[in-house]
């Protein structure tokens, strides 16, 4: 027993003292302090496939949801080694779950987060918060939780999203924090999740960095939408409209570096003195 406590410690002490904060891009234009929720069906043969790779690999279907929500947390942030925290048993405390999402394959994100819930599954009974303040830890070592248990628990007071899996695995929900996140955050946060568990299905042995997780009407919002309206571009070339702007305005100034600044004027004719050196070195 003593044997078990001082390995639960020493592991949980790593794990802690490890570092690596995961923070999700706040996104809405009308906080309000409050809890709310949003729910997606995960469709019945999608469910039925995911079992049957969960089975084919022996992991756990939530060891499947665990690989998706990293990425999920890699593509907002930007960071391949992402925390997030994973309750195990019904009202018992989130642990904390380093991930590393970044993989050749599917396969081998799947395999990883097994292995690491393994392992936090092997601990899980350890008293985490009172080490934490014995190590004088007072930041919050994450604030996205996975609830493996499917019973719907509220959200902690440093949780900002907790994603859920039903018991039957028929539903995904997210509890969100409305002071952070809005409705529109949240279910593009779900539909994330759900193309991740769709791409893991269609090839377990393909790259997870070589598809994105945007549906395709976001991705044609960011391509498209917010370039901004159609603007017809002049029948002329770079250095035409820039000698333009120097008939136009030949004193105001063009260019800044530092403390010094050259005006339209100074700036031509230095390319001009530039453009002839080129041109005298090719001949």
């Amino acid at each position: 027993m003593r044997v078990q406590a001082e390995t639960d410690r020493d592991y949980w002490r790593g794990v802690l003292l490890a570092g690596g904060f995961t923070a999700i891009p706040r996104w809405t234009l009308d906080p309000v302090e409050g809890v709310d929720e949003y729910e997606v069906t995960i469709a019945d043969d999608l469910v039925a496939t995911l079992r049957q790779l969960a089975d084919e690999l022996e992991i756990s279907l939530i060891s499947i949801v665990l690989a998706a929500h990293a990425k999920v947390l890699a593509a907002l942030t930007g960071e391949q080694k992402v925390t997030t925290g994973y309750v195990a048993v019904g009202g018992a405390q989130s642990l904390p779950c380093r991930l590393l999402a970044e993989a050749d394959s599917w396969r081998t994100l799947l395999l990883h987060c097994h292995r690491v819930e393994s392992e936090l599954l092997a601990h899980k009974d350890f008293p985490v918060d009172d080490l934490r303040r014995e190590l004088g830890l007072t930041e919050p070592s994450f604030e996205t939780v996975l609830d493996a248990t499917g019973t719907g628990r509220g959200l902690a007071e440093d949780t900002v999203i907790g994603v859920g899996l039903s018991q039957h695995g028929g539903q995904l929900r997210l509890r969100y924090r409305t002071d952070v996140l809005d409705a529109d955050y949240a279910a593009r946060m779900a539909g994330y999740h759900l193309t991740a568990l769709a791409l893991i299905v269609a090839d377990p042995g393909a790259d997870p960095g070589q598809r994105s997780l945007l549906a395709a009407e976001e991705l044609r919002f960011q391509l498209e939408g917010l370039a901004g309206p159609l603007k017809e571009l002049p029948d002329c070339r770079f250095h035409e409209l820039f000698e333009q702007e120097v008939r136009a305005h030949p004193d105001v100034v063009a260019a800044v570096q530092g403390d010094r600044h050259w005006t339209y004027r100074k700036l031509n004719a230095r390319a001009n003195r530039l453009g002839r050196a080129l041109a005298l070195s090719f001949r």
